[in-house]
């Protein structure tokens, strides 16, 4: 072992960071105890048991209720809307897993839900077509619903069925066991409140990549990268280590980062940054009402306007604001707007791509995001004294 590598062990072994992050990954969990945190099939077994009336966690129907509220806030149908779900008995739904090999079923008197659910795979052989068909037979008396439950609450791959399934989030799964914790914790046994609590970290930490123990961990690789690549012989997530190329460029832009996190740069215009309101829910940590965000999860590099879950008034300046650009879109999500998307096809997550032809590539989509930047900013700072009123 040469010199330089003895030193930059000694330095990682004696870094209180690292004695840090080993004291928080100690603390227990059941989820990683039985190795099953990253199961697909486990996370669809817990998602029911959350969501059956008649399991034994105490929750009743708090999350069952709240989950349909979320779903069917989508104007897109036009049978029912989440204010309808507090009329409802919940506690006769049927929950049925792998029917069909569809992962989660809710059936009611009324209408079903399919629910599928990808943490890591990607849909396949038609499957999604399958499910629709499959509901419409077996339930033709019935309103059907589908659900494409994902990390980050991407569409399906397919434009035909990205137009059937409403996409959800496990970042959606988390916020509501959050708040249900945050009111009702108290009432619960200490069993039930530890699996919950348990389960919201590895949400957080496997699936999201958004737990502070990530953001450890990277501080502690990027300050000791050349003794811990000579332990483990490996590299970082490769979304991670790509991130600086577009921080690197928005910087350069003049633009203000803002609110990152795996596999998303985010980012507002010093103009914007004066005006915007800080009134969102969740999401982003300074709680913006909006910001520009570009997506670079793999296949695919996205540029988006964004508004965020917040205050309704600011929203709706917002969305009026940006709606008034030429080829605006009328968005599908029902909490987070966007009403451009620009994409380009790349996987910036591939190792056959330098950082020299991230940059390229880039470099020849910029003018694209640059000239909509300057428009929505335009459109935002003429509408920026409604906020005040």
């Amino acid at each position: 072992m040469n010199s330089d590598v003895r030193d930059s062990l000694s330095s990682l072994i004696k870094d209180p960071l690292l004695e840090d992050i080993e004291l928080k990954l100690k603390k227990p969990n059941l989820f990683y105890l039985l190795k099953i945190h990253d199961v697909e099939i486990r996370h669809s077994n817990f998602l029911t048991w959350l969501l059956d009336t008649n399991s034994n966690h105490g929750l009743n129907d708090l999350v069952l209720r709240r989950f349909l509220k979320d779903i069917f806030s989508n104007k897109s149908y036009d049978w029912i809307d989440e204010f309808t779900i507090d009329k409802l008995d919940l506690n006769h739904i049927e929950i049925r897993r792998e029917w069909k090999n569809i992962d989660i079923l809710l059936i009611s008197n009324d209408f079903v839900v399919c629910i599928e659910n990808k943490v890591k795979s990607a849909e396949h052989s038609d499957q999604l077509k399958k499910y629709k068909l499959i509901l419409e037979s077996s339930f033709p008396d019935l309103n059907h619903a589908f659900v494409f439950l994902t990390p980050h609450g991407r569409s399906p791959l397919d434009p035909v069925d990205a137009e059937s399934y409403q996409t959800y989030s496990y970042h959606d799964i988390a916020n509501i066991l959050k708040s249900i914790l945050d009111i009702y914790s108290n009432s619960l046994s200490q069993r039930s409140r530890i699996y919950i609590e348990d389960y919201i970290a590895v949400i957080r930490r496997d699936i999201m990549k958004d737990d502070s123990l990530n953001d450890l961990a990277k501080q502690i690789y990027y300050t000791h990268r050349e003794a811990i690549d000579f332990i483990i012989d490996n590299k970082p997530d490769r979304l991670a280590e790509v991130a600086h190329l577009f921080t690197k460029k928005i910087v350069e832009s003049g633009w203000i980062l803002t609110a990152p996190n795996k596999g998303y740069a985010r980012f507002l215009t010093p103009k914007l940054d004066k005006v915007i309101p800080r009134s969102g829910l969740y999401g982003w940590k300074n709680k913006e009402a909006f910001l520009f965000e570009i997506d670079y999860w793999p296949k695919k590099i996205t540029f988006r306007p964004a508004i965020s879950p917040g205050d309704d008034k600011h929203r709706e300046i917002l969305s009026e604001a940006i709606m008034s650009i030429e080829g605006a879109t009328k968005p599908k999500g029902k909490q987070w707007w966007s009403y451009f998307n620009l994409k380009w096809s790349f996987d910036v997550s591939s190792e056959r791509y330098s950082d020299e032809d991230i940059e390229k590539k880039l470099n020849d989509v910029w003018d694209d995001i640059t000239s909509l930047v300057n428009k929505v900013e335009a459109k935002i700072l003429s509408n920026a004294s409604k906020f005040d009123k």
